[in-house]
């Protein structure tokens, strides 16, 4: 049988490293949660919800982390039933929903931050302070233009 091999560009290639080191940090990620008893996707929930001031929506949450509606509906559901959360009807729509944090959910996030920070600078170890401010501006730079290409498509 003949070997064929696909001639991949820079561009195939650059994002497909991309992908792959994603892919690796949050195995990485996952592993290292699951120690504490929590997932990337538990621990993106409640990031969510604190960088916000404490609440959201349910679709504003499924929007920042880039999660199914129906997946995020499931880990508010964990977290409810756990006491982490609360669900409050909204004021203007009866309708609509906004996902608070509760003292329990706030006490067992400042848990989980020092072991985010720390699990954060192991991941990050092999850069110095020069690479990293690269790397954020590049990341920045690329979140930007994906997120105009995102708007474009869906429009």
């Amino acid at each position: 049988m003949k070997e064929r091999k696909l001639n991949n560009n820079k561009a195939t290639k650059t994002v497909m490293s991309i992908v792959r080191t994603a892919d690796v940090l949050n195995r990485y990620l996952e592993i290292e949660l699951a120690k504490h008893g929590s997932s990337t996707a538990r621990f993106a929930v409640m990031n969510a919800l604190v960088a916000h001031g404490g609440t959201m929506t349910p679709t504003a949450i499924s929007k920042w982390i880039f999660r199914a509606k129906h997946s995020i509906t499931r880990l508010l559901h964990f977290f409810e039933s756990i006491g982490f959360i609360r669900r409050e009807p909204s004021r203007r729509d009866g309708r609509s929903v906004h996902i608070t944090v509760t003292e329990k959910g706030w006490e067992a996030t400042e848990r989980m931050t020092p072991i985010a920070e720390d699990l954060s600078q192991k991941a990050i170890s092999c850069f110095d302070d020069k690479q990293l401010e690269i790397l954020m501006n590049l990341l920045r730079h690329f979140r930007k233009h994906l997120f105009k290409q995102i708007n474009n498509t869906s429009t």
